[in-house]
């Protein structure tokens, strides 16, 4: 049961880093779709990438949120108590950049350009700290692997 526990996080947050791609690539087509001439636009409104990156960037929230408890509760389990570290600084940096990134969507909804260009700050920041929980992560679990063997 501690190796489901200890490996359950991880899998789970690699998941969540591809689905964080996949919700950038999303972004950066709804801003193209914004700055389209009129034939571009219609096509790619049709496509639905705002409704799609807002479903994404929603799911993810809650993702991390989960995963970052989820991690945090299953070190605690296995070892008793919570390691301070940079894997937990930017896991904690992660969500609350996203929760920043997320709170600015109904100015972005009333076409406010300034809650947009800290949106793209913030998510950009997100998948930065993303990244590098990504690398720390995966020496906690090389660290972990060898304490099992």
């Amino acid at each position: 049961m501690k190796s489901l526990i200890a490996f359950a996080h991880p899998l789970f947050m690699l998941v969540a880093l591809l689905a964080t791609g996949y919700a950038l690539y999303l972004g950066v087509l709804v801003r193209k779709t914004r700055n389209a001439d009129a034939e571009t636009r219609k096509k790619n409104i049709k496509a639905k990438y705002n409704q799609r990156h807002f479903l994404i960037g929603s799911l993810l929230l809650a993702v991390w949120v989960i995963g970052t408890v989820a991690g945090m509760a299953s070190t605690y389990t296995l070892y008793h108590k919570l390691f301070v570290s940079s894997h937990l600084i930017f896991g904690l940096s992660t969500i609350c950049l996203a929760a920043v990134a997320v709170a600015l969507v109904p100015f972005m909804q009333q076409g406010k350009e300034w809650a947009r260009i800290i949106h793209i700050l913030c998510t950009s920041a997100v998948v930065f700290c993303f990244v590098t929980q990504t690398i720390t992560g995966f020496q906690i679990v090389q660290k972990m692997v060898g304490e099992l063997y």
